[in-house]
């Protein structure tokens, strides 16, 4: 008999699995289309099914598996346990769904004593903090409460600064013209009309028209820029103080926002340095499978001693 560990890490476009052995070591990886619970659970349950099938079509039924998902909506899900025990039935394996934020803040290396916060500078912005290996959500409300530090947030901001020079009367700025041009945007009406019709994901997309005015030095589109990787640094500072012992703070980024868009990610860190002194960021993130790999070992060596 074989000790293997299977970690899923499903979003919004794929579902993607790696089976590792019980030394961690890649054996196989699978990928399908995506498995966010919060757009089709139906099509979501499928490809997270045809995963898990592919990677255990060639292990033998002796073999002791378990299946770690971290899927995006998983607290959405309707039937989580019959879900879960379809799976063991199906593939004699053992099983468990997280959320994909929390296999991804596992994925964050640190010494075993260190506190961890993982900000996510996505479409979206949310903070977790791990302390003694229970973990806690911070921000993550949704846009309605601000989503500071995000692609999402950027373009609104962008966009106030439209409406603001709508209402004085004054000539759109550089920066303005080129989220104007963009957006279709000629009046005051058509502004309006534009971003009431947009989702939030379609009006992160625009962040990346202020990213490309602040390459070509336009001081607003970089100021913009600056106040939301200030904006996420704030969040983890104030995370740092819900901590119930001193220890070393281990930093980790996730999120195309904050790990892409022009001088946020330097920022960020110039700002962590300067008001954590007892921090240190993470060197490279790692893949969240490798979250959900730590997280299923913690699961089983907290229930037997021969894993």
């Amino acid at each position: 008999m074989s000790n293997y560990i299977i970690g899923i890490d499903g979003g919004g476009t794929k579902t993607l699995g790696v089976l590792f052995n019980e030394k961690g070591i890649e054996c196989l990886r699978a990928e399908f289309g995506f498995s966010n619970f919060s757009i089709d659970e139906k099509r979501a349950t499928e490809n997270i099914m045809k995963t898990v099938e592919a990677l255990t079509k060639n292990l033998q039924k002796s073999d002791r598996i378990m299946v770690m998902m971290g899927i995006s909506g998983a607290t959405k899900i309707k039937n989580k346990d019959d879900l879960i025990d379809q799976i063991q039935k199906r593939y004699h394996v053992e099983a468990e769904l997280v959320t994909d934020a929390l296999i991804a803040l596992y994925s964050i290396d640190r010494h075993i004593d260190d506190h961890v916060i993982m900000a996510i500078g996505g479409t979206g912005s949310a903070v977790m903090m791990l302390e003694d290996n229970h973990a806690t959500l911070l921000g993550g409300y949704g846009y309605l409460f601000g989503d500071e530090g995000s692609a999402y947030h950027l373009v609104i901001e962008g966009v106030k600064r439209m409406a603001r020079s709508f209402d004085e009367g004054i000539s759109l700025s550089p920066m303005q013209r080129a989220l104007a041009s963009h957006m279709g945007i000629k009046t005051r009406d058509d502004l309006v009309s534009f971003v009431y019709s947009q989702t939030k994901t379609e009006l992160a997309h625009y962040a990346k028209v202020i990213s490309e005015s602040a390459l070509a030095s336009d001081e607003e589109a970089y100021t913009l820029l600056k106040d939301e990787a200030i904006g996420l640094a704030l969040q983890v500072v104030m995370a740092s103080k819900r901590f119930q012992s001193q220890r070393t703070i281990r930093i980790g980024l996730r999120g195309g926002f904050i790990l892409n868009a022009p001088f946020v990610k330097n920022i960020f860190i110039d700002y962590i340095k300067q008001n954590l002194p007892l921090s240190e960021m993470e060197d490279h993130p790692n893949e969240a499978v490798i979250g959900a790999y730590r997280l299923a070992i913690k699961k089983l060596t907290s229930e037997v001693t021969s894993w």
